[in-house]
């Protein structure tokens, strides 16, 4: 425990000190800075979602510095070598705010469940606050993600109402109308899913989506509720239509080839291989709205917490 507690030492000295030589009397910021963090994606059709988000965050949050990074290594060096792009990890993000004088800062996680990437970054939040002096932030705050209590679940309920009479064809991504009958066309939301014990969360946001919608349904890739309660929901509700939705901020490998690929193994060819009419929504939650508001709630309860 003692060479993981020095490592996490050492590692937060880098990131704090070396991008500070030349700025040590740095005047500190009035603004405030808001960072958003997410898992990422390298799909550029998927970047929507995220454009979306600071959009809404840049209206609200005027007076604030918006900036995004990625917890994935991987997909961060898949930008740097396919598009030389450098997207931040959330360290090294918080640090580059350090060094240009940002001392009142909220970190807003855009995953969806509590799991390990959450907390992940929550062990991040906690040893940077716990720097001291000049080097150290005022107020660093976390933000929590999109599922914490009943209500965010009942808000994500009424706000995702919107997407399930909207379809996308092929891999565009402009939505069209397309009303459903609920008595013939069931809504299937996929999402991710984990071994992490928050992994609960979709069993609880399956319930209240029964509750509040006819014929709305949720499983995960990786987790339960998975593919075979979703077909066993379908099969009790007699319906012949399915309507997929990603239940993901961002709609990106999973929505792509999980979801709605032509594999033999994708929702979409399994449920067609048992007679069901499918059609999709290829939209990510963080191109909705509402869905983009209840993290901007979250954010907002953290600045309260400023001192």
């Amino acid at each position: 425990m003692r060479k993981i507690a020095l490592g996490m030492a050492a590692l937060i000295a880098v990131a704090f000190v070396v991008p500070s030589y030349g700025a040590m009397d740095r005047p500190a910021k009035e603004d405030p800075a808001i960072l958003l963090v997410v898992f990422g994606t390298s799909y550029p059709e998927a970047q929507a979602a995220y454009e979306n988000i600071e959009r809404v965050y840049r209206e609200e949050f005027s007076q604030a510095e918006v900036r995004i990074a990625f917890t994935s290594d991987f997909i961060r060096r898949k930008l740097l070598d396919r598009d030389n792009v450098t997207i931040d990890n959330p360290l090294t993000a918080l640090a580059h705010l350090n060094d240009e004088g940002y001392t009142n800062v909220v970190v807003q996680s855009l995953h969806v469940i509590p799991g390990e990437e959450f907390h992940d970054l929550a062990n991040i939040v906690e040893s940077v606050r716990g720097i001291e002096g000049k080097f150290g932030f005022l107020n660093l705050v976390l933000g929590e993600p999109l599922l914490m209590n009943l209500e965010d679940y009942r808000n994500v309920s009424r706000a995702l109402a919107s997407q399930f009479e909207q379809n996308t064809t092929g891999t565009e991504r402009t939505p069209h109308s397309s009303p459903r009958d609920a008595g013939q066309m069931a809504v299937i939301f996929m999402g991710h899913g984990t071994e992490h014990s928050a992994n609960s969360a979709y069993s609880q946001m399956a319930n209240i989506l029964a509750e509040d919608h006819e014929n709305v349904f949720l499983g995960t890739v990786e987790g339960y509720p998975g593919y075979d309660e979703v077909l066993a929901s379908l099969n009790e509700s007699g319906v012949k239509k399915a309507r997929l939705i990603p239940f993901m901020v961002v709609a990106g490998d999973h929505a792509l080839n999980d979801l709605t690929g032509n594999e033999s193994e994708s929702w979409k060819s399994m449920l067609e291989k048992e007679g069901f009419e499918i059609d999709y929504n290829l939209l990510g939650m963080g191109e909705n709205d509402g869905i983009v508001e209840i993290f901007v709630g979250h954010t907002k309860e953290a600045f309260a917490k400023f001192k």
